[in-house]
């Protein structure tokens, strides 16, 4: 009688089923391993993209800059006085003598017990300066302290209010909005409200602080101002008081600003060419890089170099001693560094700031007194004829080379698609006509920003879009390891469902066979 054997164990199916879903995994695991390397890329790529990023940032200190250099205010000793100055301003040295600060009006009311005792209605008429008096009406229910505070704070009388506890009971404090003497101010309460009234000595309330002019003597001259920030005494600088006593004032041109946007670029610029050398080249050790042979990337990083070594910018201004970056301080060692002598930039920038800062960004001059460039926006390196047809009240409207324009506060941008468009002109009140012309220059601004937009620009920039077409592929691939895997998981289930079925009839057939052995033994055993 034949016996059936071979019943596999729990443990050999299992074992025959895993190396099964290997080889059922393989072709999804064969595409996982093909998006190694393209994962590799995105990464260097996206190193890429930050790097050159942070070149951009670096450049837009270089968007516009002025054809005079920016100037600053310091005042000595500290605390004493601050100051902004504008283009107008003439550097100089200013002395401030008897230094006296500006103050608003206070007052102080008699002392109560209480902040939330009821007072009386009545009606509290305030008056500041020469200005209508506003009276404010506090009926029965809001006539305690806080109550009054409220009222006057929520009424705009030009005064604040406040209660304030000085230890043993509680008083109102009236204080103008406004500094100087012309702000002083008058109250008169009625009803139960007579003890707040104020109209000079012997009234109900004390005044701790009078409303009194700023003074100081400028180079010998009295100065007497409302405010502690005056405009005017300096032409073209604002100076703020902060302190009484005296001051040297000093308006100075500030040249290291550009210095340090210069060697901000130069960093911004290493840091990319570092992070692309980091990418692009082969190493004994570790390989070719993800991005050896990416020719975008190394164009990229040559034309940017190219920038900085080449002749210079477009439409400098006429009769310029600096026509190259290389004149002024910049140069490109064999090894891709650039580097940037900062004595030959500093020499470069005291002898003439505006060729520096031509080669640098965009900047504009105007032949006309009248005109003075406040911003190149994105126009492109040229001459522009401005002509002025309305300027009242600051609203200018006119064009330049022929491209519509207008503005306010006495600043005209041309607006629209256009050679000029951006540029922003200030021109001088009331003034029309046709006012010269603006020649707009071009830099290293313009050359690198240009390279970095057609790299970096959301949707048509040559990195973004390689980022964008790899990732693209990654999200195929994975979509084809899903398919790959699901397609896997069902041919596993499917032949561990086989085993199963294979291992029950077997089971069956060992039984069936086991019982016709013992049967037949059982018979021939009785039979003899």
């Amino acid at each position: 009688m034949t016996t059936v054997s071979g019943v596999l164990s729990a443990s050999q199916i299992t074992s025959l089923i895993q190396q099964a879903s290997a080889a059922f995994q393989a072709p999804a695991t064969l595409i996982q391993n093909q998006e190694k390397p393209i994962q590799t890329e995105i990464s260097a790529l996206g190193q890429v993209q930050s790097s050159l990023s942070s070149l951009q940032s670096a450049m837009a200190q270089l968007a516009s800059l002025s054809s005079t250099p920016p100037l600053t205010v310091t005042a000595t000793p500290n605390g004493t006085v601050s100051g902004t100055a504008t283009s107008t301003a003439t550097p100089g040295t200013y002395s401030l003598s008897g230094i006296v600060l500006a103050h608003a009006e206070n007052l102080i009311s008699s002392r109560f017990s209480s902040q939330s005792s009821s007072l009386g209605s009545g009606t509290i008429s305030i008056k500041v300066g020469t200005g209508s008096a506003v009276v404010v009406n506090v009926p029965t229910g809001q006539d305690t302290l806080a109550g009054v505070a409220a009222a006057i704070n929520t009424a705009n009388t030009g005064v604040s209010a406040a209660v304030v506890f000085d230890g043993t009971g509680y008083e109102l404090t009236l204080t103008g909005d406004k500094t100087g003497s012309a702000n002083g101010f008058t109250v008169t309460g009625t009803g139960g409200l007579t003890s707040l009234s104020y109209h000079g000595s012997g009234s109900s309330m004390t005044e701790s602080q009078a409303a009194s002019n700023a003074g100081f003597t400028l180079n010998g001259i009295a100065i007497s101002s409302g405010s502690n920030t005056i405009g005017g005494s300096i032409p073209g600088v604002t100076l703020t008081l902060q302190a009484s006593g005296s001051a040297t004032v000093t308006v100075a041109t500030n040249t290291s600003s550009l210095a340090t946007a210069a060697q901000a670029v130069v960093s911004a610029l290493n840091s990319a060419a570092t992070t692309i050398g980091q990418y692009n080249t082969f190493d004994p050790t570790k390989g070719a890089g993800p991005l050896l042979g990416d020719v975008g990337i190394e164009t990229l990083l040559q034309n940017m170099l190219n920038a900085v070594s080449g002749p210079g910018g477009v439409g400098l201004p006429s009769g310029t001693p600096y026509t190259s970056l290389s004149s002024i301080g910049f140069s490109v060692t064999s090894s891709g560094t650039v580097t940037l002598n900062s004595s030959t930039f500093a020499s470069a920038v005291s002898t003439n700031y505006a060729a520096v800062a031509a080669l640098l960004g965009g900047v504009g001059t105007a032949t006309s007194s009248d005109v003075t460039v406040a911003g190149v926006g994105a126009a492109k390196a040229g001459t522009y004829a401005v002509n002025i047809t309305s300027n009242t009240g600051g609203t200018v409207v006119g064009t330049v080379n022929g491209q519509a324009a207008s503005g306010t506060g006495g600043v005209l941008t041309v607006n629209g698609a256009g050679a000029a468009s951006g540029l922003s002109l200030d021109i001088a009140a009331g003034v029309t006509g046709a006012l010269g012309t603006v020649s707009v220059s071009s830099g290293l601004y313009s050359q690198i920003t240009g390279l970095l937009n057609g790299a970096l620009a959301p949707s048509t920039g040559s990195v973004t879009q390689e980022i964008s077409n790899l990732n693209a592929t990654i999200t195929s691939m994975n979509q084809q390891i899903t398919s790959l895997q699901q397609q896997a998981q069902q041919q596993t289930l499917l032949l561990t469902q086989q085993y199963s079925a294979a291992q029950q009839t077997l089971q069956q057939l060992t039984t069936v066979s086991s019982f016709l052995t013992q049967y037949f033994s059982t018979a021939s055993s009785t039979t003899s």
